[in-house]
């Protein structure tokens, strides 16, 4: 199959995603022979009449599409959503690593009864940070049960249904029934990362601590209010939130450690690192699209193919929604890592024309960086109703910062848990770039008129925005060259 009938397949799958929130097939089972019936036309006719066989399985593909979304909707969580307003015993299990915010931690628990009725569904509990409860735990909750309640014009509901819960619980009676039921694999990880973590709040001082907790896991609750603010009004919250950006740094540091094995050693353990990575810091989507892509290179390198970035963005896409529809309309981290994505891939080679007088080293860094902003800024204006004037400043005076930073933080962390002195004694080193960082972000934000406040009320000027820019990059590279700019040749494994 060729990459033009590739790309339009996926594309079509990711339509029938989109189609959801207003029409999605309610009868699984005519769906599911409509997709069946399209294929096989599609097969009897592809080599008499590609075109015709190509375009009937692009409306499968979009059939399909919207079938998933169609089945995300009848999710059995409903069960406890109905039970809104009462006071019930809960049996439940702690599903995924707990959120610790100041005063209170968040859990997600895997319902499994209700005052002695079997059921099946999540919902989020708000518990005081002491006692501690962490995943696996099998607990029994008496409380209310509430709805999630909109926070203005953050669909509050619309976000935690992404993953699977469709209730809160704040505050109830704990009772702890059992410490562990669930995946020792995953517990082993989320007690690696909680190490890691202790590690750098006893070899660092604030806020170079939370802000390399941030950079290595994604974590932003240990910076404060203020900070966060300062980094949002600079435009570099996207360094604190995990991306393609960290993941790259992790793994070309790996690839960088384990040089002395053979290539097909160095890959392989790559993407067992990648899989792990992604699994210990909550699976985020723009983690979870990173790892695909990152996976989906290195596993054409080690086959010694051609990596198409383009096509490995769309099944990345592909992927993601199978795994869960919701994404595509309830997380914001989504939608702007794939349009920032966009950017990188297609944008980049203009910006480096646009800068090819300037040293490599500054086009090098700030190409992506403006093909991202220019790509992400519709949704970010519409989501945040911000935009920052200081962005490409900042951007250009950090990140050249964030490998050296996370290095230094890294080692210094596991100085930490091997000997605590020298942990600490290498953070005086690995402190210096992770305040010069603070600092960019601070003084930029304090300039006058650093950001301005834009408020969008309509989705269809984004919609406008983006066809726009769509469109200016199908008329691009219809003139372009035919050999495609986004491949990315790589060597053959040993």
């Amino acid at each position: 199959m060729t990459r033009g009938a590739t790309v339009w397949l996926l594309v079509s799958f990711i339509f029938g995603v989109a189609l959801g929130p207003f029409f999605y097939w309610h009868n699984f089972y005519v769906a599911l022979w409509l997709v069946s019936g399209l294929i096989v036309l599609a097969a009897a006719y592809w080599r008499r009449y590609t075109g015709f066989a190509l375009a009937v399985l692009m409306l499968a593909m979009a059939v399909w599409g919207n079938l998933r979304f169609g089945v995300s909707q009848f999710n059995a969580a409903d069960e406890i959503g109905r039970l809104a307003g009462d006071t019930v015993e809960l049996t439940g299990i702690v599903i995924a690593d707990s959120e610790p915010k100041g005063t209170f931690t968040r859990l997600t628990v895997k319902a499994i009864s209700i005052d002695g009725q079997a059921v099946d569904g999540r919902l989020l509990v708000t518990v005081p940070v002491r006692p501690t409860y962490e995943y696996g735990n099998s607990l029994l909750l008496s409380g209310r049960i509430d709805l999630p309640i909109n926070r203005g014009d953050f669909d509050y509901a619309g976000y935690l249904s992404r993953f699977g819960v469709s209730a809160t619980m704040n505050y109830p009676a704990v009772e702890l029934l059992q410490s562990f039921v669930g995946s020792p694999l995953l517990r082993q990880l989320y007690l690696t990362k909680h190490r890691l973590i202790h590690g750098i709040q006893n070899t660092l001082p604030e806020p170079a601590a939370g802000l390399l907790s941030g950079l290595l896991f994604g974590i932003k609750g240990d910076l404060s209010s203020q900070l966060a603010e300062d980094f949002n009004r600079a435009g570099l919250t996207h360094i604190i939130a995990l991306s393609g950006f960290n993941i790259t740094i992790i793994v070309a540091g790996l690839l960088w450690l384990l040089r002395f094995l053979s290539l097909r050693w160095r890959y392989g353990l790559a993407i067992t690192v990648i899989v792990l990575f992604v699994l210990m810091t909550g699976a985020s989507p723009s983690v979870t699209r990173a790892a695909i892509m990152g996976i989906l290179v290195l596993a054409a390198s080690l086959t010694g193919r051609w990596a198409d970035s383009g096509v490995a963005l769309l099944l990345a896409a592909v992927l993601m929604l199978l795994a869960n529809p919701l994404v595509l309309y309830h997380d914001v981290g989504f939608q702007l890592s794939f349009a920032a994505t966009v950017g990188i891939i297609y944008l980049t080679p203009t910006f480096h024309d646009i800068f090819h007088r300037t040293p490599k080293w500054l086009s090098g860094y700030l190409s992506p960086t403006l093909g991202a902003l220019v790509f992400s800024t519709p949704l970010l204006i519409y989501q945040f109703e911000r935009l920052s004037l200081v962005a490409p400043l900042a951007n250009i005076l950090v990140l050249p910062v964030i490998s050296i930073a996370m290095g230094l933080g890294f080692v210094g962390v596991i100085l930490s848990l091997i000997y605590l002195p020298a942990g600490i004694a290498w953070g005086a080193i690995s402190a210096w770039p992770l305040h010069y960082i603070v600092g960019v972000a601070t003084a930029l934000s304090q300039l006058p008129a650093a950001s301005i406040s834009i408020k969008i009320n309509s989705v269809w000027w984004v919609v406008i925005a983006y066809v726009i820019l769509g469109g200016g990059l199908i008329i691009k590279q219809s003139r372009a060259p035919k050999t495609n700019l986004e491949l990315r040749p790589l060597a053959t494994a040993r």
